[in-house]
């Protein structure tokens, strides 16, 4: 079953804050490369989150700056990787 986005949304950000507790800024479109936020540790961490919680698999093509700027960008490669996998 996919998820609804607005969940996908909350868990993501939610996720991201965790790890990043000194930025009080955070949001849906908040470039965390720009920000200093996305490092390989929270990469992996994120990849790993996202793999468990929802039940994908993400391959090296997956794994770059344009589905990790922002958490918009990690919400829409969840969608997009759920709806494939219910084909």
């Amino acid at each position: 079953m996919m998820p609804e986005r607005t969940q996908v949304e909350a868990d993501i950000l939610t996720f991201v804050a965790s790890r990043c507790p000194n930025y009080s800024g955070l949001a849906l479109d908040t470039d965390l490369l720009e920000q200093g936020l996305l490092d390989s540790l929270l990469l992996i961490d994120v990849i790993f989150q996202i793999e468990e919680r929802y039940g994908i698999k993400l391959g090296g093509e997956h794994v770059g700056p344009a589905h990790f700027r922002s958490p918009a960008a990690i919400v829409d490669l969840v969608m997009s990787q759920t709806a494939s996998a219910q084909v």
